[in-house]
C-alpha cells in the first residue's frame, strides 16, 4: 500500500489573528484641509486614503498589488451606495439590522484589538536563522508538488472497496471507470502547490511522499484524494528566506499571543450558561 495521508475537514480556528501595524487616527477633515487626501466622492461624501487602506487590510489585499487601490475603492464605493439605499428605506431603524450592526461593530473593535494586544516583539537575526534551520521544508528543501484532484461525493466513497482503485495506480482512471459504471458524479482537474502552504505537519509528512502518493480530505458533503503526479524544486533565491522567516515567525508569535489572551480574558470573567447546547462540554473526569 502506497502512502496516504487522511485529513477530516477542520474546523475553523477559534480565531484569526495577523500581524498589523496600528492604524493613523480615522481622518475627518476635508481635501481643502490639506490634512488628507480625498481619492474619491459618492453621493456627497469623501472617501480618503486612510479608509482606503484600511480597506486593503480588511478585505485581504496586497499593497504590492497594482489592481489593489481599485479593488479597495470598488468595495467602498459598493458598500456607501448600499449603505445609502438602506438608509433611504428605513432598514437601519429595524430591530434586526440594529442587531447586526451592534455585532458587526462589536466584531470590529474586538479584532482590533485583540491584534494589537497580540503584536509580536520583532524576532532577532538569530531566531529568523534559527527558524529557517528548523524548517528546512519551508526553505532548503521546499518542493512544489503537482496534484491530480479527484473529487467525489462522500457518501459515494467507501474507503475499503475504493482505496484498492487508486492507491497503487499513477492515476485514477480504475476508479473513474468503477464510479461510471456506478453512475456516481465526479470530477478530475490538475492543481499545483508549494509545500510551503500546507500546514506543517502534512508539509512534514509530503516530504516523505513520491509521485503516486495520495492525500484524502473527507468531508462531510464531498471527499477529494489529491494524487501527487510530480515533485519539483521550490527552493527560491536564499536571500529571500529572512523576510519570509520573519513573516511567519511574527504570525506565529502573533497567533499565540492572542490565544493566550483570549485565556487570561476568559479566565478573569464569570460566565453563566443557561442553554445547554450552547454551553461547552463538559470535561469528563478520569476514575
Amino acid at each position: 500500500m502506497r502512502k496516504t495521508i487522511w485529513m477530516p475537514v477542520l474546523a475553523a480556528l477559534l480565531c484569526t489573528t495577523s500581524v498589523v501595524t496600528a492604524a493613523p487616527q480615522a481622518e475627518k477633515k476635508t481635501v481643502a484641509s490639506g490634512k488628507t487626501q480625498v481619492v474619491a466622492k459618492v453621493g456627497g461624501r469623501e472617501i480618503t486614503l486612510t479608509e482606503l487602506r484600511l480597506e486593503m487590510g480588511r478585505i485581504g489585499v496586497s499593497a504590492n498589488d497594482p489592481g489593489a487601490e481599485r479593488i479597495a475603492l470598488e468595495s467602498l464605493l459598493n458598500r456607501t451606495l448600499l449603505a445609502n439605499a438602506a438608509r433611504a428605506s428605513n432598514l437601519h431603524r429595524k430591530p434586526e439590522t440594529m442587531a447586526r450592526m451592534y455585532a458587526a461593530q462589536d466584531q470590529a473593535l474586538a479584532d482590533y484589538y485583540l491584534a494589537l494586544a497580540s503584536q509580536p516583539p520583532e524576532p532577532t537575526r538569530e531566531e529568523i536563522d534559527d527558524f529557517i534551520a528548523d524548517n528546512p521544508t519551508l526553505f532548503a528543501s521546499r518542493k512544489l508538488y503537482d496534484f491530480t484532484i479527484f473529487t467525489l461525493e462522500t457518501k459515494n466513497f467507501n474507503e475499503k472497496a475504493l482505496t484498492p482503485l487508486f492507491d497503487r495506480e499513477a492515476d485514477f482512471a480504475r476508479l473513474s471507470a468503477v464510479l461510471d459504471k456506478a453512475g456516481a458524479r465526479y470530477t478530475v482537474s490538475p492543481a499545483s502547490q508549494s509545500g510551503a502552504a500546507f500546514p506543517a505537519p502534512v508539509r512534514e509528512q509530503l516530504a516523505k511522499y513520491a509521485p503516486r502518493d495520495n492525500i484524502v480530505i473527507k468531508g462531510d458533503l464531498e471527499t477529494q484524494i489529491l494524487k501527487i503526479s510530480a515533485i519539483r524544486a521550490d527552493v527560491g533565491a536564499a536571500s529571500e528566506w529572512p523576510q519570509l522567516a520573519r513573516r511567519l515567525l511574527m504570525e506565529q508569535t502573533a497567533a499565540k499571543r492572542a490565544e493566550e489572551f483570549l485565556a487570561r480574558l476568559k479566565k478573569d470573567v464569570d460566565v453563566a450558561y443557561y442553554r445547554p447546547t450552547a454551553a461547552p462540554p463538559v470535561a469528563t473526569k478520569a476514575k
